[in-house]
């Protein structure tokens, strides 16, 4: 838990500083990209000539980018009048403008060159025509964008070592609070057992004595084994998560047949599910093999095998399959009729102390089971996850990675 918090919270930050970085990059790239156009636009223009006035003698604008200017006359003849390009011959300016002039538009881009050009009509019925070199521009706008990826790479690296360990110092007092109430359930379980053991002891050599004669005090007694056996299931659950928080790497790591394991536990239970007038259907695919603790591997179709009986109508059947899902990984599905589990508690059955509303006074439980069983299967790098068609069919999943089986 204390991990999907850390990476949380380093996701949040990164997206946080990410579009905040973008932002500011984009805008840079904007003002630079406006700025350049206002100053292309700025050069459409006629050098001016001098003023007759000596007083306010006319000084044309200095231009910083090359210029170039033309004219069609209402003849239709072409004429270059200005041309501080200098890769463009007047010949070629020439025919860009007679290409141009057959077009619609009154400003854009010339399909050669990359001009920017404007055009505009005179009073005389000749069109003139106005472009700028956009070779700085693209350059300059090319470097920037370059220099924005560069500089954007390195501090989102840079930041991203930063949120690692602003994300640890966040989440340390967290950590500390869950390592103790974690450390308590273990040592308050491990506690409770043996008072437990030692009622459980007691009343069974009571019942056995037969020194109870009196047949309420009889039922008293059993009341007490059966709460006490609950009692003594709940801690043994809430030790097994306690040790699950613990230590989330497995201890055991063994080739396990868990196809063998699968079938023993349908066997097992087969004549369970019997006398409660259901049948289990079994579908096993031979010799898939899985690396990891075969005891609690056991457990953990135990769970799910328990909660199908639980939870499922009456007469209606458990469908339990197994099979190869390529070549690395298996996939474990116990399926069972009754009451659709909605989306929302698809998501929150697994934990911890949860129940649907529906089960609740139905079946004795505490909620333990699958959230017990969700840890096995993390500890053994797999997934697991429940759905429901939303009619009558809830069906429990298990991916599992799996020594690589034989091509058939």
């Amino acid at each position: 838990m204390i991990q999907k918090l850390r990476k949380k919270l380093i996701l949040v930050l990164m997206a946080v500083v990410c579009l905040f970085l973008v932002g500011i990059l984009v805008s840079l790239f904007v003002t630079s990209k406006t700025e350049f156009e206002r100053r292309s636009v700025s050069s459409f223009r006629e050098p001016p000539a001098p003023a007759s006035d000596d007083q306010n003698p006319g000084k044309p604008d200095m231009i910083d980018m090359p210029i170039a200017t033309g004219k069609v006359s209402a003849q239709g003849d072409v004429t270059v009048t200005l041309n501080q390009i200098y890769y463009l011959t007047e010949d070629e300016l020439k025919t860009i403008i007679a290409s141009l002039d057959s077009q619609a538009e009154d400003t854009g881009f010339t399909s050669q060159y990359n001009l920017r050009y404007r055009r505009r009509t005179g009073d005389d019925g000749a069109t003139v025509y106005f472009f700028s070199d956009t070779y700085m521009e693209r350059n300059s706008l090319n470097a920037q964008i370059l220099y924005s990826v560069i500089i954007g790479v390195g501090a989102i690296g840079l930041f991203f070592l930063v949120s690692m360990q602003l994300s640890r110092w966040m989440v340390r007092p967290v950590e500390q609070a869950w390592e103790k109430q974690r450390q308590f359930v273990a040592d308050a379980s491990h506690e409770l057992k043996t008072p437990l053991t030692v009622v459980l002891s007691n009343t069974d050599m009571m019942i056995s004595s037969h020194a109870v004669t009196d047949e309420k005090n009889r039922i008293r007694l059993d009341n007490i084994k059966a709460e006490s056996q609950r009692m003594k299931g709940l801690v043994e659950n809430l030790l097994t998560l306690a040790r699950s928080d613990s230590k989330p790497a497995l201890a055991t790591r063994t080739p396990v047949n868990f196809s063998f394991i699968v079938t023993g536990a349908t066997l097992t239970l087969e004549p369970t599910v019997f006398d409660m007038g259901r049948t289990i259907e079994t579908t096993v695919e031979d010799n898939l093999t899985v690396t990891g603790d075969p005891d609690k591997l056991r457990q953990l179709v135990d769970i799910l095998l328990d909660n199908a009986c639980k939870y499922g109508d009456e007469g209606s059947p458990i469908r339990v399959k197994m099979a190869a899902a390529g070549k690395k990984e298996l996939l474990l599905t116990v399926a069972s009729e009754g009451v659709p589990l909605p989306p929302d508690e698809c998501l929150n059955i697994f934990e911890r102390f949860y129940r649907s509303d529906k089960s609740r006074g139905q079946e004795k439980g505490y909620g333990l089971g699958l959230s017990i069983a969700q840890s096995i299967v993390r500890e053994h790098g797999g997934k697991i996850w429940a759905q429901s068609d939303g009619v009558r069919v809830n069906t429990f999943s298990v991916r599992l990675p799996c020594v690589e089986t034989p091509a058939a």
